[in-house]
């Protein structure tokens, strides 16, 4: 008698597993999912997308050949671009137009973490040709000779916000003519370089001194000033009254980009 009284009191509890078991491989057969976490079906957070990262353009397949320091040469073009920044603070006479690191940022209107010998190369990718003939010292009498170099530089107007592109001698005054300089350029001397190997590589004197573009002349830089002048010292300064010329405030140097090309034929010189 005692042995039905204890079956009879453990046939509910097996009748409610039995029933719970049942729901559960029905709800399995239906593709629901039984597991619940009991407070947290309101609060689970979903699952987060993964997104493919986009590749980076080939160089292959890019229009232009990249060197480091923000330099690009467009063979089609026939364009070189550099980043540079404008060292807007200077005030004293000029000697040199764009140093890189080393150089001498306190005589100079740009400045480029591109090296001397990148941007010598680039020049060449657009077919620029170095004079054969080189000078030697600073300040030197017979002029430089060389291909011609258009020079711009390109920038956001301080005013009106917008991309704009002028020729650097617009940001430049000649004060011994009282007037911008002569708008003719700048002559691709192609600095002084020497195979050394020993080291398995090249020694270059514009990167040695760091000064890439004289306005003073100077034999060292890749770039060199033949105006009838170029051999007289601290003629040249910064002209700040220049149209849009962006400004360095709190000592935030202001970005441009120098644009390098052949002097065109048949445009005439100033």
């Amino acid at each position: 008698m005692m042995m039905k009284l204890r079956i009879l009191a453990w046939l509910p509890l097996c009748l409610t597993v039995i029933v719970a078991g049942a729901y559960g491989v029905v709800h399995s057969l239906n593709g629901e999912d039984a597991a619940v976490v009991a407070g947290n079906d309101d609060t689970a957070e979903p699952e987060p997308e993964t997104q493919a990262q986009p590749e980076a353009p080939k160089q292959k397949d890019a229009d232009y050949v990249a060197f480091e320091g923000g330099l690009r040469a467009y063979p089609q073009k026939r364009v070189v671009e550099m980043d540079a920044w404008l060292l807007g603070s200077q005030t004293r006479p000029l000697e040199y137009l764009l140093v890189s690191p080393g150089g001498n940022t306190h005589e100079s209107l740009f400045a480029t973490s591109a090296s001397g010998l990148h941007l010598k190369r680039a020049l060449e990718i657009i077919g620029l040709a170095e004079g054969k003939e080189k000078r030697s010292g600073r300040g030197y009498l017979d002029k430089p000779v060389g291909d011609r170099v258009k020079l711009s530089v390109r920038f956001n107007h301080a005013k009106t916000g917008k991309e704009t592109t002028v020729a650097v001698e617009e940001w430049l005054w000649d004060h011994q003519n009282n007037a911008h300089p002569d708008r003719v350029g700048f002559i691709f001397t192609g600095s002084f370089e020497q195979f050394r190997g020993e080291l398995n590589r090249s020694l270059f004197e514009a990167d040695m001194k760091g000064n890439l573009i004289g306005m003073w002349r100077d034999s060292a830089c890749v770039l060199d000033n033949d105006r009838d002048d170029g051999y007289v010292p601290d003629i040249y300064s910064p002209y700040p009254e220049a149209d849009g010329i962006p400004q360095t405030i709190r000592g935030v140097t202001p970005q441009v980009t120098l644009l390098f090309e052949r002097w065109p034929a048949e445009e005439k010189k100033d």
